[in-house]
This record gives C-alpha cells, structure tokens and sequence, in this order.
C-alpha cells in the first residue's frame, strides 16, 4: 500500500479565506446582506414563474389538460419577483416573515415526529417534544418580530459562511 503525501491545495485555502470574510462581511452588515438575499429571492421568483410558464407548455403538450392554475402561480411568481427587486426592503420583509412561518411548520413536524421515536427511545421523544414546543414559541417570536427574524437569518448565513470557510481551510492542508 503507497501512502501518497497530499500536496498543499492554494485554491482551497483561498476560498475558505474569502468564505470566512464573507462571513464577517455579513455580520458587519447585516442591511447589505439582507437586500442582497431579497435580490437573489427576487431573481428566483422570476426565475421559478419562466419555468412554470415552460411546463404549463409541456403540460398542455403532453397530458392534453388546460393548466390555468400553473399559469396563474407563473405570473404571480413573476410579479412577486419583481415587487422583491424593486422594493428589496418588502423583500426582506417577506423573507423575514416566511422565515419564521418556516421555523413553526418545522416545529411542529419535529413534534408529530417524536411520536415516531416514542417506540424507539421514550427520553428522546420527550426532549423532541420539549424542545419542538419551545421552538414553536420562538417561532411565534420571530413572527411577530421581522426585525429579530431578519436578523436571524443574517447570523445564520454569516455562520454557515464561516463554518464552510473554515472547512476549507482546514482541507487546504
């Protein structure tokens, strides 16, 4: 068996360098990166109406079946798209919001989950209830509080930046 020597890798630790200032960037600030999140929503409503209006084709073509619906979600899709790049602050509005509605529809699938693992494990389907509940609770929070959601999101994405950043570097070596 060769034991092959790993040769340093320049371009990893260069991305894991610009991953964790990208990070650091955001959390400095944290406006810039929201209006820059509300333009990369903007793009993909606009994005996912084209596709919609495409299949609504394909969907015609194929099945034979009026589509009014897919072409009503398409345009909508693209109005919302362009509502967001417009007034990138509603955008970051929308995000916050949906953010949190997120978070309560994940919260409370994490508890109808724990009855699944009640069979398996009782202690860890009461601590998925304990802590569904409470995250439902932060939920609500952040639901009411835009701000506090947005910056959720902000912290969120400058960790994951760091995080992968970090990772990098680590493989550079």
């Amino acid at each position: 068996m060769l034991y092959e020597q790993k040769k340093f890798d320049w371009f990893s630790l260069i991305v894991g360098i610009l991953f964790v200032l990208a990070g650091i960037a955001s959390l400095m600030h944290p406006d810039k990166t929201l209006h820059f999140l509300a333009i990369l929503v903007g793009i993909a409503f606009i994005l996912r109406g084209i596709y919609e209006l495409w299949f609504r084709q394909f969907v015609n073509r194929v099945l034979n079946e009026g589509s009014g619906w897919l072409m009503f979600t398409a345009i909508l899709d693209i109005i919302l798209g362009i509502i967001v790049l417009v007034y990138p602050n509603w955008g970051v509005l929308y995000i916050a919001i949906l953010f949190a509605i997120w978070f309560i529809i994940d919260s409370v699938m994490q508890i109808k989950a724990a009855g699944l693992f009640r069979e398996f494990h009782r202690g860890y389907s009461t601590w998925l209830v304990i802590l569904g509940v409470l995250s439902v609770i932060l939920g609500i929070i952040l639901l009411f509080s835009p701000m506090m959601s947005a910056m959720t999101i902000v912290w969120l994405i400058s960790l994951l930046l760091m995080v992968f950043g970090i990772m990098h570097i680590i493989e550079a070596f």
